[in-house]
């Protein structure tokens, strides 16, 4: 219900009006009635009013000097003025106060209620207007922090009118002292974190920053559209700027070190001298961090130290073959140490020669593992980085160590290869042995011709896995069947020694009495006088 009030001298006409017309069936409530503007300000004061139906003459304050006050007073009452005179200087006096309408005296009751009935719908419309607008209000208030943060974005990625900016902050309270500014991109290091706890972090580093620098005027924090921790800082001068950021970041550090348990990198753009100009000094801070990949974590990179750095890189074609033919011998000492030295190289390059570089060391990579017979993905598998994980997100010293790595599993593989393929080499060997033995013209050539391997690095090969030569394996085999035949056979000794592979039978005779210690002719002695004794074999 609407409240409303009657001010008239003329207590028939108040009267008239208080009893006849219907207020609760158009949605008012009679509060009070007065016979003078003394009397209706005082129903003022005890509440609400939001229509005042009142006279222009009357006795100790009139109908234009109450509605004066009223609207003095900033009341937002709806004001309508009964009066009987018919003259413009009243009516445009009354217009000019805002008041809603000027009706003449006389009104029937039909016509006052056709336009309070109008009088409630405006009433109506106000109140539905307040309230949406209540709602903004709430709306805004709660959404202050994003439509704060989204204002901030667009002073780093857009350049707007330096007076559109400060009214602005003024309106999310943002307060920086005076120029120059500068943009400030604080990242952590994503190595070891899940991909769905890099969210996580980012947002709790934007929190650390926001709470550490709180009181202090001259930053503001905020993250960017990628959820990354942004500063705006104001500085005292752009020779200052860097001892400034030093003493102003490396406490911030080592709390995000405790807190966090990770290294953080700071790009700093150039300082600029207006705030609209931030977008230029955004851009340099991102590619100030550009450079992690080239000088590591846990820095603070200057654009101002790095905008100069010249390209002087030369491809180290000679330190490639040199690491590829290590690769594939096994020396992996070595191998580390050509690495080094070619990453050493390596920063004296701009930051996309390098990748470019990276890039290409890793086909040549893949194009020795092809020589080699082994498949990449056998090494890839495991410790596989994609382009992006690789070049985006991983320093040059850290690609210098997965390099490292890989060639260790390299190495490895090569190992496990090389034992399988010795292992096979040698029952290989032991079969035509025992097949060929009684070949008069069984060598080391002929064999190493049959397993298609060089003698000497067969020979190096069967020392270390039978523990003796080649010759000396060969004369035990054929010896053992000398001796077999010598116990079971009556065939002469210079019969035996062809049949075993001897030309020579006195060859035979010394190379037999050097093995078991005694001539055929002895040892055949000896085994038929131990079968013929009782109990013998």
């Amino acid at each position: 219900m609407y409240k409303v009030i009657i001010v008239d001298d003329e207590d028939i006409i108040s009267e008239g009006i208080s009893t006849f017309m219907p207020w609760d069936e158009l949605g008012f409530e009679l509060v009070g009635v007065a016979g003078n503007g003394k009397e209706a300000l005082e129903l003022f004061k005890r509440g609400t009013v939001d229509v005042m139906i009142t006279d222009i003459c009357m006795p100790i304050m009139d109908g234009i000097e109450l509605t004066q006050e009223i609207k003095r007073i900033s009341s937002p009452t709806k004001v309508i003025i009964l009066s009987g005179y018919d003259e413009f200087e009243y009516a445009q006096s009354a217009l000019k106060m805002g008041v809603l309408d000027y009706i003449l005296k006389p009104i029937t009751p039909n016509e006052l209620k056709s336009l309070l009935s109008k009088v409630k719908e405006k009433l109506d419309q106000e109140e539905r207007e307040t309230k949406y607008l209540d709602s903004l209000k709430k709306q805004v208030q709660e959404n202050l922090p994003i439509l704060r943060e989204r204002f901030l974005n667009e002073l780093i990625y857009f350049s707007m009118p330096e007076d559109q900016i400060r009214n602005k902050c003024d309106n999310f309270s943002l307060s920086l002292a005076e120029p120059p500014y500068a943009a400030l991109l604080i990242k952590l290091n994503r190595e070891g974190l899940h991909p769905d706890e890099i969210q996580l972090y980012q947002y709790a580093l934007t929190d650390v920053c926001s709470r550490h620098y709180n009181e202090d005027k001259g930053k503001i924090v905020f993250a960017n559209t990628h959820g990354e921790t942004v500063m705006i800082m104001a500085c005292r001068s752009k020779e200052s700027f860097q001892e400034e950021v030093f003493r102003a970041t490396e406490p911030l550090k080592q709390i995000i070190s405790e807190k966090l348990k990770a290294p953080v990198s700071i790009g700093a753009g150039n300082p600029v001298a207006q705030l609209q100009d931030l977008p230029a000094s955004y851009e340099e801070a991102l590619s100030a961090l550009d450079y992690r990949f080239l000088l590591g974590n846990g820095q603070i990179l200057f654009i101002s130290d790095l905008e100069n750095r010249t390209d002087s890189f030369n491809q180290p074609v000679e330190l490639e073959k040199k690491l590829m033919t290590s690769l594939k011998v096994g020396k992996i000492e070595e191998t580390h140490q050509l690495i080094e030295k070619i990453f050493f190289e390596l920063q004296q390059a701009d930051i996309d020669r390098s990748k470019l570089y990276i890039m290409e060391l890793i086909v040549i990579l893949n194009k020795t593992l092809y020589e080699l017979g082994m498949k990449p993905k056998q090494i890839w598998d495991e410790s596989f980085l994609t382009i992006d994980e690789l070049l985006n997100h991983r320093t040059l010293a850290q690609i210098k160590d997965w390099l490292k790595e890989i060639s260790w599993k390299v190495n490895e593989c090569i190992s496990q290869r090389r034992d399988h393929t010795s292992k096979q080499y040698m029952e290989q060997t032991k079969n035509y042995i025992l097949e060929h033995f009684s070949d008069k013209n069984l060598t080391l050539t002929s064999i190493c011709n049959y397993l298609h391997v060089s003698t000497s690095y067969f020979s190096i090969l069967f020392k270390k896995e039978m523990n003796m030569t080649f010759g000396e394996y060969l004369s035990k085999v054929r010896m053992e069947e000398a001796k077999k035949l010598l116990k079971i056979s009556d065939y002469k000794a210079y019969e035996i020694a062809e049949m075993v592979g001897y030309n020579d039978q006195y060859y035979f005779s010394t190379v037999f009495k050097k093995q078991i210690g005694l001539s055929p002719t002895e040892f055949r002695s000896i085994v038929t006088e131990s079968v013929s004794k009782p109990g013998g074999d």
